[in-house]
């Protein structure tokens, strides 16, 4: 039997938006999504970060790993921390129709 889906959420739109800072000195990012008239349908979203890790003591090099957040709803936020000793290279936010 398939449900009827409401229409305020059919036609909703949302702007997403993602930011990064450091927490505690590791960075962290956060993607979240309001409503928007300019927006676009938006069912759920997660962020990604992009960071580069330090390896080796002797001769470091940096080398990237890609985290994701948690698919969640509009209105609510999507977290993800990269580990100590990591920078910051991007971050960014995915969203689903």
């Amino acid at each position: 039997m398939a449900t009827a889906v409401p229409a305020a959420a059919a036609g909703a739109k949302y702007k997403c938006v993602a930011e990064a800072h450091l927490d505690l000195g590791r960075p962290k990012a956060t993607s979240s999504c309001k409503k928007s008239a300019s927006g676009k349908k938006v069912s759920k979203h997660r962020v990604k970060l992009v960071c580069d890790v330090v390896r080796g003591r002797g001769t470091p090099h940096e080398v990237p790993r890609v985290l994701y957040g948690p698919w969640v709803k509009p209105g609510q936020k999507s977290t993800v921390m990269c580990g100590f000793s990591s920078f910051t290279r991007s971050w960014a936010v995915e969203t689903k129709a």
